[in-house]
């Protein structure tokens, strides 16, 4: 009696019960997801039991059904069959209708957020793809209008999207083998000073990654232990060790790269204490180009250059008749590019431009009585390009 009470309660799950195919034809039940189901009144049964099937078609549809025999009832079973089909397919494209909604607004705010619009353009892309729709498949519309693109429905999906990226980047920071840093620090346009944190790590099978791990907003002052902070709680949040930490790049600012309290001083200090003697220090290579920018006399050259630009552009009329000699003269470019001196990259711009249109530009300044002495000297000016 005692080894009868001790013993466990049987579980259905552990009898290893299944539907008998001829429950179709006796009981008109068919299995759906593991659940026999029935065929006349779509009811389930959960356990895969004989009595239980037999009880809800005797005691619910014996008295109209079993006047069907033979092949009679087969045909019967055969039609509730796909009847029962129609209503889960029915079901089905509601499913994979509503999937494809959701995709095409995460894709649609994947986009705004590349493109760093405002969140309220998506209620603008949805009247644009409904207008479309209207003219290109109006039967399609009521679909399209039910895409969602609110202003709170992308916030919410681009946070999403920000979740899962961060969440993949973790992942991969697990793996890697060696990772650098690439840090700057600028303001933005309310004056929060924004450290900018970039990561590149490669794994075991030489996989390299490379992402923003964070934009830590510094509110309050910009010093080398704020910006410590910042780095050390990125660090953390992604599980990386300064024992694999290779390199860590900078823009050369004093509170980066200091020679006794810069950040990549301290960074090297908590990398020696677990062994980590290598960390080399690198400087950005566009600040590298700015610089360089700087040091260089161009003088002789930008003074010709920029008075030509001005000459051209500063004065509406001229700078049509100039486009307009362009296109008469069937040019591939269409005009030239103004000199912002704090955008130095658009130096270079401005005079790659000047020097492909130099011909057109010297026939256009002698139609107007101004010829470009120093552009038919070609060995004083064609070495700064």
């Amino acid at each position: 009696m005692a080894s009868k009470c001790s013993g466990k309660k049987r579980k259905v799950s552990d009898e290893g019960r299944s539907f008998q195919i001829k429950w179709t034809n006796q009981y008109f039940f068919t299995e759906v997801n593991k659940k026999a189901v029935c065929l006349i009144c779509s009811e389930a049964v959960s356990v895969f039991k004989e009595y239980n099937i037999k009880r809800h078609y005797d005691t619910k549809h014996a008295f109209s059904y079993d006047k069907f025999e033979g092949q009679f009832r087969e045909d019967k079973v055969s039609e509730l069959k796909t009847k029962l089909s129609g209503q889960q397919l029915i079901f089905k494209n509601v499913s994979l209708q509503t999937e494809s909604l959701v995709k095409a607004s995460y894709a649609v705010a994947e986009i705004i957020a590349k493109k760093s619009k405002p969140f309220s353009d998506g209620e603008f892309v949805k009247e644009c793809i409904e207008c479309v729709a209207d003219i290109i498949c109006p039967d399609k519309k009521a679909q399209f209008a039910k895409l969602s693109l609110s202003r709170q429905t992308v916030a919410r999906r681009i946070e999403e999207l920000a979740s899962n990226v961060e969440r993949t980047l973790k992942y991969r920071a697990t793996n890697f083998q060696f990772y650098s840093l690439a840090l700057d620090e600028s303001g933005d346009a309310s004056d929060t000073a924004q450290l900018a944190i970039f990561l590149r790590g490669v794994d075991k099978d030489f996989i390299i990654t490379e992402e923003l791990a964070a934009l830590v907003p510094l509110k309050g002052t910009t010093k080398t232990i704020d910006l410590m902070e910042g780095v050390t709680e990125t660090l953390n949040r992604f599980g990386l060790k300064y024992t694999n930490l290779s390199g860590v790049t900078t823009d050369g600012a004093p509170a980066f790269a200091g020679k006794r309290e810069g950040l990549v001083k301290l960074l090297q200090a908590e990398a020696s204490k677990v062994g980590n003697i290598s960390v080399m220090q690198y400087h950005c290579l566009i600040h590298q180009e700015n610089l360089c920018a700087k040091s260089l006399n161009l003088d002789s050259v930008l003074k010709v250059v920029v008075k030509v630009v001005n000459f051209i552009r500063s004065h509406g009329l001229r700078h049509r008749e100039f486009q307009n000699f362009l296109q008469n003269l069937d040019s591939e470019l269409e005009d030239i590019v103004y000199y912002t001196e704090i955008r130095w990259l658009s130096c270079g711009k401005m005079l790659k431009r000047v020097f492909d249109l130099r011909n057109e530009i010297q026939t256009f300044m002698e139609e107007k009585g101004k010829p470009i002495v120093e552009f038919k000297d070609a060995d004083a000016i064609l070495p700064f390009w």
